[in-house]
């Protein structure tokens, strides 16, 4: 009996071991880039679901790791500094899957200039467009440029002609230690715009495309700090970024590279705004890595809490090092139909940019918009981990959508973006819901001051 014992004791510990290993050796395949991790991920005509109610926690997260990304995988496995940790409040609850609309004008568009966008194959690999004028270039993506085709779609996706958002902003090191600023956002959409009663091409516009202004208002010493970021139409050309230094009282065009660079002392550079990618089409090879069916927080209801007086602390943890993460109670997460694809710098850029990878999951019932957004670093290692919680829009025109269930395509989320290298973390939350169109105030519609260089100028004047 003894001996019985002893064996039946031996092959549950052998086999204790054995499952422990494997778990490692999953979790080890996160550290670098490889498609066997996407391969593995639930396919969206799956008839495998989760029920409402389900809860993800770190010690079962591996019974589910088909529904999670590369990113929540990693979050979730513990193996990085920054991870879901065991503390009770720290899991991820499965919500309904709540459907998003688009607004008319938009779809409007997409069907009135069907079929006339064309792609063109750069020696790169990359692709450039054509006769693209509004709506989603390519509302049903297919064949062998599939992948082009969906990274254009993301591209064009829905942006008012104007929306503003004020957010607060904490930025968070290995030790807790916290630092926290203000900012105000400003994105000027200046061609292909589909907002009724406005033309599709901004008098103004010159020749560009999209501008993304973002300024510091706190704390005092790094008042009036600004980052511009301009979009050209023609996607040949170079984007511009500039920066207004309050020191110098003085702008300064940046070059290029300054893509890579961190965006106002945060964890995002220029080319991780608009939830996910703000980068140039033509600088990266796509591929398409297929549809999949993954949770996502889409509907959270951080506007409730925008407002409060103890900041996020309604809304994020903040202990542990799950620092930043969106409490269960507030954010649930839901299963949501996306297409993955992969952008690989080109040659041409491949030395001077930041990541090596960059995996978009793009939302197929939210104008194709990025649910989440994974970076590796120049050698293939996981660098940084970036959820994007979404939120309905509720300071909106009622032409938009004639709905308050409206959820902003691009821009105008919560951001937490984890660094798993450098062991950072920043989170960014509106202090306001994000205003739309005429909502925005109107002091902050003049183009040629906030959306072109010249607008610099005028700072701190």
């Amino acid at each position: 009996m003894a001996r019985k014992s002893l064996t039946k004791w031996l092959m549950v510990l052998i086999g204790g071991i054995a499952l422990l290993s494997g778990a490692v050796a999953l979790a080890q395949d996160l550290s670098i880039y490889d498609d066997k991790l996407v391969a593995q991920l639930n396919p969206a005509d799956s008839s495998d679901s989760l029920a409402v109610g389900t809860r993800i926690t770190a010690a079962n997260w591996l019974q589910y790791r088909k529904f999670l990304t590369i990113s929540l995988q990693a979050f979730a496995s513990g193996q990085f500094y920054w991870k879901l940790g065991t503390d009770p409040q720290n899991y991820i609850e499965v919500g309904p899957t709540i459907p998003t609309e688009l607004p008319p004008k938009y779809l409007s568009d997409t069907e009135k200039y069907a079929g006339q966008a064309q792609l063109v194959k750069l020696p790169s690999g990359a692709y450039d467009i054509r006769n693209y004028a509004a709506g989603i270039p390519f509302p049903h993506p297919s064949g062998p440029e599939m992948a082009a085709q969906l990274l254009y779609d993301y591209y064009y996706t829905y942006i008012p002609a104007i929306y503003t958002g004020y957010y607060n902003l904490a930025l968070i090191d290995k030790y807790g230690s916290m630092s926290e600023n203000q900012s105000r956002q400003i994105f000027f959409k200046l061609s292909h715009v589909s907002d009724a009663g406005l033309p599709m091409t901004n008098p103004q516009a010159n020749g560009l495309y999209l501008s993304i202004n973002n300024e510091v208002l706190a704390p005092e010493q790094s008042k009036y700090t600004t980052a511009l970021a301009l979009y050209p139409d023609d996607p040949q050309r170079v984007p511009e970024i500039y920066a207004f230094l309050p020191s110098l009282r003085r702008s300064l065009r940046l070059s290029s590279v300054a893509r890579c660079a961190p965006l106002q002392g945060t964890d995002w550079t220029n080319d991780d705004q608009r939830g996910g990618f703000s980068g140039i089409p033509n600088w990266f090879v796509p591929r398409y890595l297929g549809e999949k069916k993954l949770l996502f927080m889409v509907h959270s209801s951080w506007q409730a809490n925008a407002n409060r007086d103890d900041k996020f602390i309604g809304h994020y943890t903040l202990t542990g090092t799950a620092m930043g993460w969106p409490k269960a109670d507030q954010t649930k997460m839901e299963l949501r139909d996306v297409y993955v694809i992969d952008l690989v710098p080109t040659a041409e850029v491949r030395n001077s940019y930041c990541y090596s990878h960059r995996l978009l999951y793009l939302d197929k019932n939210l104008a194709f918009t990025a649910d989440q957004a994974d970076t590796w670093d120049r050698n293939g290692k996981l660098w940084k981990l970036q959820f994007i919680p979404r939120g309905p829009t509720t300071a909106i025109p009622a032409d938009l959508t004639g709905k308050s269930t409206f959820v902003m395509p691009s821009g105008g989320e919560l951001g937490v973006i984890y660094d798993v290298q450098a062991l950072h973390s920043s989170v960014a939350w509106p202090s306001t819901p994000p205003a739309l169109l005429s909502k925005a105030p109107q002091e902050l519609h003049d183009v040629s001051i906030y959306a072109l260089p010249s607008g610099l100028n005028q700072i701190m004047k």
